[in-house]
């Protein structure tokens, strides 16, 4: 996988496996504030970001799920 910065990492995760939530975001024009929360919470996390790991995902997919729980 080529080079993400931890902001396109999140975008990704986000329109892949949240698609009607990241369709949301973008339709109400909050998608760069939501992610920048989300960025927030899960900075931790990425931390020598390697996209390639597959823990590193599902720890970010749980994340941003409870967050999203949150709203």
């Amino acid at each position: 996988m080529t080079n993400l910065t931890a902001y396109d990492y999140l975008r990704l995760v986000l329109e892949q496996e949240f698609l009607g939530v990241y369709l949301r975001f973008i339709n109400l024009g909050i998608l760069h504030y939501e992610l920048t929360n989300i960025q927030e919470l899960c900075a931790p996390l990425l931390t020598g970001l390697d996209e390639d790991d597959r823990y590193l995902r599902y720890e970010v997919i749980g994340t941003i799920a409870d967050y999203l729980q949150e709203e």
